[in-house]
């Protein structure tokens, strides 16, 4: 009898033994294969789904293992996604439009979130600027190739100021607030959080310039065309725990702001009032092709002489996976 039960206990081993190690449940008790992705976040607000997707457990309930790497800035993320440090990547806009427009092979999947006043100008009230018109021979910092180099230029353009009549400095990410208190620029075009850590350093001395009628940031979810087409099925369950975890962000706003608070390192009170800015979507829709043609319009202008004209932005966006788990947030004509 010792000897039969020894027998079947071998036969029970192997069996679990050859069942796959990496299955589980999904949201509907379905099995799923358990797939890991590497995602390039940049800690601010408008990756606030991310966020709540992995604290949540959505991501594990779609079977995604997902490993965030910080980078301090989506031009940087994007970088990582190229050189095959990471399989997506959190970018805005502008870095899209620079990367399609020098024959990047990299597509977007999802809009994640629209922003309004997502860029601002923070200046120092100590060197006599109070309004735009005072910028004028004044020294601001930029992040070169961002959406806050392009807010910059549609800033003073709008303004009517030649940008040449500007003294553009530019810096790397980490350093823009600290250039600022420093008194090494007089003021900076940057991003939350830099723009409430800027505030909050400069105290009464800031002032803040705005105009969010010129500009409506998007920030994007991105991969190169090889992974989008090599895992269609991974890139649609990433997608439904983004669908899913936006959801929650519009019942459970104050829970999305501290669960994104302890990602970024932000307080959430400081950015509270900002909070009505953010438009989190998980779309595609035709303004972002206006959008990117704008911004690669712009990036050429800035090429004297250039003869180049901006690219088809429909060969550098994805559709298929968002179709899958949401057609209706596909509203971009021919797709």
């Amino acid at each position: 009898m010792g000897k039969v039960l020894l027998v079947l206990l071998n036969v029970i081993a192997l069996v679990l033994a050859g069942l796959p190690a990496c299955e589980q449940r999904g949201e509907r008790g379905e099995s799923k294969q358990v797939e890991k992705i590497l995602v390039a976040v940049t800690p601010w607000p408008g990756s606030a789904a991310l966020y709540v997707a992995q604290e949540k457990g959505y991501f594990k309930d779609e079977g995604i293992d997902a490993t965030f790497h910080s980078y301090i800035s989506g031009h940087l993320g994007l970088d990582a996604v190229l050189s095959g440090e990471a399989d997506l990547a959190t970018v805005g806009d502008t870095p899209m439009a620079r990367g399609a427009l020098a024959g990047k092979p990299v597509v977007i999947l999802a809009t994640l979130c629209e922003i309004n006043r997502a860029v601002l100008i923070v200046a120092r009230k100590d060197r006599g600027i109070l309004s735009p018109d005072d910028l004028r021979g004044k020294k601001v910092g930029v992040v070169a190739g961002t959406t806050a180099d392009f807010f910059l230029h549609i800033f003073l353009t709008t303004s009517y100021i030649d940008p040449s009549e500007v003294r553009i400095v530019p810096l790397e990410t980490h350093a823009v607030v600290d250039a600022l208190v420093r008194g090494e620029v007089d003021a900076v075009s940057t991003w939350s959080p830099h723009t409430i850590v800027a505030r909050d350093d400069l105290g009464e001395n800031a002032v803040v310039l705005e105009d969010p009628s010129i500009y409506k940031m998007t920030w994007n979810f991105a991969a190169t065309k090889e992974f989008a087409a090599r895992h269609p099925d991974r890139i649609s369950r990433v997608l439904r725990a983004i669908v899913r975890a936006n959801g929650f962000i519009v019942k459970q706003p104050g829970e999305t702001r501290a669960i994104t608070s302890k990602n970024i390192g932000a307080d959430s009170p400081l950015f509270e009032k900002e909070w009505e800015d953010y438009s989190f979507t998980a779309a595609l829709d035709q303004s972002l092709l206006l959008n990117l043609e704008d911004q690669a319009r712009w990036m050429i202008m800035k090429e004297p002489g250039s003869a180049r004209r901006p690219p088809n932005f429909m060969d550098f966006i994805d559709t298929d996976g968002l179709k899958r788990v949401r057609p209706s947030a596909v509203s971009i004509p021919g797709t």
